[in-house]
Order: C-alpha cells, then sequence, then structure tokens
C-alpha cells in the first residue's frame, strides 16, 4: 500500500511539472514581458556562446526584430556595442525602459530600411519567416555589412511540425503538429471556424513560412556565402521554454521535416 502511494505521489507530481511546461506552449511576449525578456537573455547567450565567440571579427552587433531586447543583454555584458531594430513600437519603448540606456533600440522595418550604419554581427532570429519581401530584407542587411561581418539567421522550417506557428494560437489547434501542411482552403476554413482569433495574422504566417531549400537559394541568390549550417531535432527556443534537452538534427534524411529549427552564418563573398 505504502508503495503504490509513492508511486501516485510521484506521477502526481511529473503530471503537474508537465502541465506546467504544457501551460507555457505558445506563450508569447504579450503574456509576459519580463519572464519573456529573461527566455530572450538565455537565447542570446546560446547565440553568444556557440556562435558569435567563435565567428565573430569585431564586437558591434545589431538585433532585426529585437522585441524587449533581451536577447542583447549577454552581448552587452560580454562588452559589445549593442543595437537593436523592431517594428512594434510599443515594444521599443518597452526595450528602451527596461535595458541599459547604453544599448540603442530602433523602431523600423526591415523590409523597408536598414539603419545608415555598418555592424560586424547581424542578428536575425525568428524573424525572416514572418516576411513578405525576404529578398529586400537581405538586400537591406548587405548595406549594413562589412566583408568581414557575420549574419546569423535563425528560422523553423515550414514543413517542420510547428513551422506555421500554430503553437501561438488559443484553440485546440495550437497543439496539432504539421497541421500548416493541409491545402490552403482547409487551413483558412479551420482558422476561421475554430481558431476565429487573429485569423489574418495565423494565415499570414502560412503565407509567409520558408522551408530549408527555399531559404539557401535566396541567400545564394543574394549574394551570401553561408560558413555554417546547424539544424535541430529540439531547438534552443523550444528546450529554454520547456526545461528539455536540446538535440541537434545531423541528418539530411528529412531534414525539412524533423529538423524544427535551422541557423545559418552568412557572410558577404
Amino acid at each position: 500500500m505504502k508503495n503504490y502511494q509513492q508511486f501516485l505521489f510521484f506521477n502526481k507530481i511529473e503530471i503537474m511539472g508537465f502541465l506546467r511546461k504544457l501551460k507555457q506552449f505558445g506563450k508569447t511576449a504579450t503574456d509576459d514581458r519580463n519572464a519573456y525578456q529573461n527566455y530572450q537573455n538565455r537565447i542570446g547567450e546560446y547565440y553568444l556562446t556557440h556562435f558569435v565567440r567563435k565567428l565573430a571579427v569585431g564586437k558591434k552587433i545589431i538585433d532585426i526584430g529585437c522585441g524587449e531586447g533581451g536577447v542583447l543583454q549577454p552581448f552587452y555584458q560580454a562588452g559589445y556595442q549593442c543595437a537593436g531594430l523592431e517594428y512594434s513600437e510599443h515594444r521599443v519603448q518597452f526595450a528602451k525602459e527596461n535595458n541599459p540606456a547604453d544599448i540603442r533600440f530602433f523602431h523600423g522595418n526591415i523590409e523597408e530600411a536598414g539603419l545608415d550604419e555598418k555592424f560586424d554581427v547581424i542578428l536575425m532570429l525568428d524573424v525572416i519567416e514572418h516576411l513578405q519581401n525576404k529578398r529586400q530584407s537581405l538586400e537591406n542587411l548587405k548595406a549594413m555589412m562589412e566583408t568581414y561581418s557575420v549574419l546569423v539567421i535563425a528560422f523553423p522550417p515550414f514543413k517542420s511540425a510547428f513551422g506555421g506557428h500554430q503553437q501561438v494560437m488559443s484553440s485546440v489547434l495550437q497543439f496539432i503538429p504539421f497541421l500548416h501542411l493541409l491545402p490552403e482552403k482547409i487551413y483558412r476554413w479551420l482558422l476561421e471556424h475554430v481558431e476565429r482569433k487573429n485569423v489574418e495574422s495565423h494565415f499570414r504566417n502560412y503565407k509567409t513560412g520558408l522551408t530549408i531549400a527555399e531559404f539557401e537559394e535566396l541567400t545564394e541568390k543574394a549574394g551570401f556565402s553561408v560558413i555554417q549550417r546547424t539544424f535541430h531535432f529540439v531547438r534552443p527556443r523550444q528546450a529554454f521554454r520547456f526545461g528539455i534537452k536540446m538535440r541537434r538534427y545531423r541528418s539530411r534524411f528529412c531534414r525539412e521535416y524533423l529538423s524544427s529549427g535551422a541557423i545559418f552564418v552568412l557572410r558577404l563573398p
């Protein structure tokens, strides 16, 4: 009887832990900005340690689509000269109020223009898959680079389990992997009749998603050289959000479907 009670007790703890993690599924900055900024700190530390320190020459960095600016804080603490570009005005305001004053934040749209200055490192993490004019965005980034600069772009491949960003939905649809691979008319119907909230925003993600093959073709045409490719079965954002182990995906077999995240480091030729 005692062993049975212990079994129930420990399983109850495991179930409660799982439910707490499940509640984080689809959480965005608007749910808790301070918690989200801390989450961004961990992402920034990961990219600083595994990519930027190893590959960058200088210490002037900009984060494109910086949101609350949390990704930049580990770089700032490591002595980098930091800046962020963000489309959302209220997120820029939050970033200015909740980060060191030496970190510069700008309101702008990379699809329209970059900044009129050069950077040693440019980060664009989980942004490019939302852009409609990806080619022009890359051209604007090129104008902000020196020949030795590095551009780090990360995105969830569109054909991966949650490549349509359905995890940020509010209905049961947020838990369905590969949902976004349904035909357009069916997907649109589900958004309108099941999800119902922010239909146009979710449908835009469906239309702007990016596969690995499409990204590689896009960057080649834009004149970039790939110096590093990294793919994850469990990508950094998932690992930090759910407290699970990060896992690389090293096989080419079904890479478009089984890698939840792609990270490319680019340079000018």
